[in-house]
Formats: structure tokens, C-alpha cells, sequence
């Protein structure tokens, strides 16, 4: 009884073993010899790199004016990137309100001014907001941040296609 007990363990085992082995070859038969031809002209375009400009602490001049923006606050952080078709805008900046203020405040805005709300995080520390208007998209993260007399940075991202 061992004996055929053992017969079998090594069957099942050299067939799983010839199974590995089929599926490995199987796999390797049907990848392509060729590799894939470099896109250029236009193709070559699409894949590109964004184009990356820096505006410092100065808010880009082609940012929607109508987007809420604390008053007297430093601008951290402001750039465009420059895709094929389509150009991001962002600025990051340090708020005196807390988190639940600012989510308040761009929730309200989002909803008043035509914004479809696509995606909401709501927490304590961490807040974000993600929504279209037409062709456009707006991304707004707002995060706990504490030092003297700041509560919060808001980083607000707008992808005009």
C-alpha cells in the first residue's frame, strides 16, 4: 500500500513539474520576436514628457481667477506642466484655516460653481477633493500642517485639456 502511495505522489509531482514547464514554454512561443517600432512624428509627441514651468511663489497668470484663494497667504509652490493638448496648473499654499475649514470652503465652491464632484476623502488631517467642469478637472488636497499661525496647505491642481 506505501509503495503505490508513493507511485503516485511522485506521478501527480512529475506531472505538475511537465505542467510548468508546457506553460513556460507555451508563454515563451508566444511572445513576439519584433520589439515594438519607436513611435515618431506625432506618436512620438503623445509620449513626450510634460513640459515643466516653475513660477515660484507667484501664481501662474493664466490660473482661474475664480478658484478661492486665502488672502495674504504665501504662495509654497507653483507650476504648469505643458502635455500634448492639455496643461496642468498648481499652486500649494499655507492656510490659517484647519482642515475641515478649507474642505468646507472648496466642497461649497465645487457645488456652487457647476463642478461635477467625482471624489471625496474627508479625514481630520487629510482632505481631498476631485471634480470636472466641461473639459476640465480640479484636484484639491488639503493636509494638517502646524506652525505658527498655519493650519493647514492646500495644494490645488487644475488640468485644462
Amino acid at each position: 500500500m506505501l509503495e503505490r502511495k508513493n507511485i503516485i505522489d511522485i506521478l501527480i509531482g512529475a506531472m505538475t513539474v511537465a505542467a510548468i514547464i508546457l506553460s513556460a514554454l507555451f508563454l515563451y512561443i508566444q511572445k513576439p520576436s519584433n520589439p515594438s517600432p519607436v513611435p515618431s512624428g506625432d506618436a512620438a509627441a503623445v509620449s513626450q514628457e510634460p513640459t515643466k514651468t516653475d513660477f515660484g511663489t507667484e501664481t501662474p497668470a493664466d490660473f482661474p481667477t475664480d478658484i478661492p484663494i486665502e488672502k495674504g497667504v504665501t504662495v509654497e509652490q507653483s507650476y504648469s506642466l505643458n502635455y500634448v493638448g492639455q496643461k496642468q496648473l498648481t499652486i500649494v499654499f499655507a492656510s490659517t484655516k484647519n482642515v475641515k475649514e478649507n474642505y468646507a470652503l472648496y466642497t461649497d465652491f465645487l457645488a456652487t460653481n457647476g463642478w461635477v464632484v467625482a471624489n471625496t476623502y474627508e479625514s481630520p488631517k487629510l482632505s481631498s477633493l476631485y471634480g470636472t467642469k466641461g473639459s476640465n478637472d480640479m484636484n484639491v488636497t488639503i493636509s494638517e500642517k502646524r506652525s505658527s499661525g498655519v493650519k493647514s496647505q492646500v495644494s490645488i491642481s487644475v488640468l485644462k485639456k
